[in-house]
């Protein structure tokens, strides 16, 4: 008597006997019964050589080859060789018939391998927004301070006429060279139509609240500034104080005597 298929599963060693027993082969299973009432409860696919696995023996010898054959054309063994120290097949699957790996088996397997896709997914992220948090966020452009006003001349008992700033300014406007001029009336910006009524020049003017206090370049900001103007007469004729200053140097002051003339302003000298 020679065995030809076991496996750890009752119901598949029971499936062999029953489609060689259609055959007309004579079979027998041994360990049956006990591993029939173990299946129920603690089953497990680890042999731990203390137990024996269901198998299926041919009784008659002549009834093998067909035997063999039959199982090879179910897929449920894989070679015909035996073990040098026994007469037991070496290669036999586990399963029945067109079984190959149980569904449940291969359905936990896409589960297990998905889980491990999606950890594998939370890590990368993670990781990423860590390095990002971890990232030195770019440098905020530093704020240019501007030129204080509090030593430029204020307004005095009058605002300085538009006419009169023009006129005080137009002599004092750069003729060459470039850099940044500021002009200050009043201790405020002068009208767009003030700067633009100024003679050409190669220098940037802007009003003095676009003035930085710090240097341009190699060149410090020239502040041209008038104001405190004090008219003396009912023709507006007066005095009013104009203020030359490099950078954060030095003010540079001077006080003109002025009077209307001819729809303009005529400055008479420094006082």
């Amino acid at each position: 008597m020679r065995q030809v298929f076991a496996s750890p599963r009752l119901e598949n060693v029971e499936a062999v006997s029953r489609l060689l027993e259609d055959a007309g082969i004579e079979t027998r299973v041994t360990n049956g019964r006990s591993y029939k009432s173990a299946i129920r409860g603690n089953f497990s696919y680890r042999d731990d050589g203390k137990q024996q696995l269901p198998a299926v023996w041919i009784v008659k010898s002549e009834d093998q080859p067909r035997a063999r054959q039959m199982l090879r054309e179910a897929g449920l063994m894989d070679s015909t060789r035996n073990a040098a120290d026994s007469y037991l097949s070496v290669s036999f699957r586990n399963e029945l018939p067109g079984g190959g790996k149980d569904a449940g088996q291969r359905r936990a397997f896409r589960i297990k391998l998905g889980l491990l896709l999606v950890i594998a997914v939370i890590i990368a992220l993670t990781f990423m927004a860590w390095r990002s948090d971890r990232a030195p966020a770019p440098a905020a452009p530093r704020p240019v301070a501007m030129m204080s006003t509090a030593e430029l001349p204020a307004r005095g008992t009058a605002p300085v006429p538009e006419a009169l700033a023009l006129a005080v300014l137009r002599g004092d406007v750069p003729r060459e060279g470039g850099g940044l001029v500021c002009i200050a009336v009043d201790g405020r910006d002068p009208t767009p139509a003030l700067l633009a009524a100024l003679p050409p020049t190669p220098a940037t003017v802007v009003p003095v609240s676009r003035c930085p206090a710090q240097a341009s370049g190699q060149t410090l900001p020239l502040v041209l500034a008038v104001g405190r103007y004090e008219s003396t007469s009912a023709s507006g004729a007066g005095i009013v104080y104009f203020v030359r200053r490099r950078g954060s140097g030095p003010v540079v002051p001077r006080w003109f005597e002025v009077r209307p003339q001819d729809g303009g302003w005529r400055v008479i000298q420094p006082l």
